[in-house]
């Protein structure tokens, strides 16, 4: 295959591989004691396919993982249950820093956020707001790691995370379908939590509503943490139609507690130099979806969806004004699909056209800053399965985009330039993959993707005087082997992107900019083996390079990027009442942030953490302790250091480091009653 020729592999990754290929040996081994289970399905073309079959490296969480987990929304259901490496919430919330593939302090840019296919990832340096999503109303998380600009667009260089949400039971023989749930707990620091969640059926008609209420004391001082949440969907499905709308509020607040110097991480970790800094948000989002199967072949569905946001924001410690903003998103997605099969020869293909407005402004101390862009793009994809157990998929994306910002700056003390800029950029994404079944159970199957991403307006603020950055732009090459048996599957994939004007903070220069080439390769392996009728155990390992390849700082190791990680978990069913779910997270040391040139002897920590959930249930009530950081570890997963001159940062009397610590041993009472 062409794809094993671009690419040559270090003994490093060989080592990597042998060993994942001994997982899938072992899995294989005990495969003849695994129940047969439903198929795992994927929405990552916009078509409904089997995961086993396609030829991309994606994990899929079910709502009875999440479930059986106790984690406390989709975000940590993603690091926990989907074994992807994160780094701590500056903002002092839950949505931390999920890093697909090396993207370290970027990371949450270079992925694309999604709720059934409509995006909800910002335009701003904002994190995708997982956390609000009612956790009780996910029928599976679907990621997809690689390139994903084709259906996606920009952003998605790293991936793609789709929430599928579940769709509520219609009535049976004519009687209206009812249940709901509602849950209260306590936890470690002053939280607690309440929430309650129901659907209704009758007819064609679906309904389902959902409440939630967070309150968090914080492990640090000043890291008290208040998040309100409701949410409210409809739906009508008649025999070729469905119509669905949903609209979901979120209020939070977060104090922020900063960062601490190393000393002072040591000495007095639970401290904080910032007492009265705070963080604060409301969001609102529309979304409606309309679908109608024209014929056996042909079906059209339109995505439709709105997001407003509002956050107000304080650093006292810094002497700043408040600074509040104010954001509206739009988008809307028209698409066909065909699907028909040819006497053995299976052909699927989807094609439409997403667009997409956003507005921005922001009022503080430096005045009024305002933006806006406008995406028009036209995406395409097929995919045809052959007699021969061959896959082959190829998809198309072109996309226009208008971006224009116009930020004051300031003459005083700070000496902060205006940016003001009106910038047009034409991109295009590509991929092709093939999949081969090889025996029944065994795919291999191999994947060339492009995708891109632009600056968004906090990264365009304060760059270099050419104005607005650059698009960065990436080349993905990939190859895997997968194995499913029953309840048991496994998958190894080696990956390699080469990137070109990647978009990163520089130190050096203080601002955002485009840096040299660089390149990330590496070998993922991830599996489930069902041990015994009551207990399953899955893994998820990463080994991974980051590196500049041309430029001062060719070979240098990216920042912030972990080189291993790793996911362990067990669920063990005790009896037909009890359960207990345990899980470890590995996370290898790292450089620090601003350590370009690697001249630093320190690393930001490796860590481990080990959490668990034991649960007690019947048909109506469910009690559940739960805890995580169990081993009360101390530490820190970001970290900075930087010289006011741009020079080495390690040594230097004019070095600012500062560290974020996570946080110690919590744990949590829950009681949980359905009905």
């Amino acid at each position: 295959m062409f794809f094993v020729n671009s690419v040559r592999v270090a003994p490093g990754v060989r080592s990597a591989v042998a060993v994942a290929c001994g997982v899938l040996s072992a899995l294989s081994w005990g495969a003849a004691r695994a129940d047969e289970v439903d198929p795992v399905v994927v929405s990552a073309s916009r078509m409904p396919q089997l995961l086993r079959t396609a030829p991309i490296g994606a994990t899929v969480i079910t709502a009875e993982q999440i479930e059986r987990s106790g984690v406390s929304d989709a975000n940590e259901a993603i690091r926990k249950l989907g074994g992807v490496p994160a780094r701590a919430d500056l903002t002092n919330g839950r949505e931390n820093k999920i890093d697909l593939r090396g993207f370290g302090d970027a990371a949450s840019q270079n992925v694309v956020v999604l709720v059934d296919g409509i995006r909800l990832s910002e335009n701003e340096n904002v994190t995708a707001r997982l956390s609000a999503i009612p956790l009780d109303r996910i029928d599976r998380i679907e990621i997809v790691r690689g390139s994903s600009s084709v259906m996606w667009g920009e952003g998605a260089s790293a991936g793609a995370i789709n929430v599928i949400l579940k769709q509520p039971e219609g009535a049976r023989d004519g009687a209206a379908v009812t249940s709901g749930r509602v849950q209260a707990a306590v936890a470690s620091f002053g939280g607690h939590e309440l929430g309650a969640s129901g659907e209704y059926g009758m007819g064609p008609w679906l309904l389902d509503a959902a409440v939630k209420r967070v309150r968090d004391g914080g492990w640090r001082e000043n890291a008290e943490y208040r998040q309100d949440v409701g949410s409210f969907g409809a739906q009508l499905r008649l025999k070729d139609v469905r119509a669905a709308f949903r609209v979901q509020h979120e209020d939070q607040a977060s104090r922020l507690p900063g960062a601490l110097s190393f000393e002072d991480a040591r000495q007095r970790p639970r401290s904080t130099d910032t007492p009265r800094d705070y963080a604060n948000a409301s969001e609102m989002r529309y979304t409606t979806q309309l679908a109608w199967q024209a014929s056996p072949a042909w079906a059209l569905q339109l995505d439709a969806g709105k997001r407003e946001r509002t956050s107000a924001s304080r650093y006292v410690s810094f002497g700043s004004a408040e600074v509040r903003s104010n954001s509206q998103q739009s988008q809307l997605t028209p698409t066909v699909r065909y699907a028909q099969d040819f006497s053995g020869v299976d052909v699927k293909a989807v094609s439409g056209v997403d667009l997409q407005e956003w507005r921005f402004d922001k009022t503080g101390s430096l005045g009024l800053e305002t933006g806006t862009q406008r995406n028009r793009a036209f995406f395409a994809r097929g995919d045809v399965a052959l007699p021969t157990a061959t896959r082959i998929s190829a998809g198309w994306r072109s996309e226009t985009v208008n971006k224009v910002g116009n930020f004051p700056g300031t003459g005083g003390s700070f000496g902060l330039p205006a940016s003001v800029y009106n910038r047009d950029d034409h991109l295009y994404a590509s991929e092709l993959g093939l999949s081969q079944t090889v025996i029944p159970g065994w795919e291999v199957y191999g994947r060339a993707a492009t995708s891109y991403r632009l600056a968004n307006i906090d990264e365009n603020r304060l760059t270099p005087s050419q104005g607005p950055l650059r698009p960065q732009r990436n080349s993905d090459r990939e190859i895997g082997v997968k194995w499913a048996q029953g309840a048991q599957s496994a998958t190894v994939r080696y990956f390699t992107q080469k990137t070109r004007d990647e978009i990163v903070y520089d130190a050096s220069v203080f601002a955002n900019a485009n840096i040299d080439p660089t390149q990330r390769k590496g070998v993922e392996a991830e599996g489930r083996w069902q041990a015994t009728q009551r207990l399953s155990v899955s893994a998820v390992v990463q080994q991974l390079t980051a590196r500049f390849r041309e430029g001062v700082n060719a070979g240098k190791e990216m920042v912030l990027v972990a080189p291993r990680s790793a996911t362990l978990r067990a669920s063990w069913r005790i009896d037909d009442h009890q359960t207990l779910d345990a899980g470890v997270q590995f996370l290898a040391a790292s450089r620090y942030s601003g350590d370009e040139s690697n001249g630093c002897s320190m690393r930001v920590p490796s860590s481990t953490l080990l959490d668990a959930r034991y649960a007690w249930s019947d048909r109506d009530w469910t009690l559940a302790v739960s805890g995580n950081n169990l081993t009360d570890r101390r530490g820190f997963d970001y970290g900075y250091a930087y010289t006011l001159d741009g020079s080495n940062p390690c040594g230097a009397s004019a070095t600012v480091r500062g560290v974020y610590p996570y946080a110690g041993r919590s744990l949590k009472l829950a009681v949980t009653r359905r009905f």
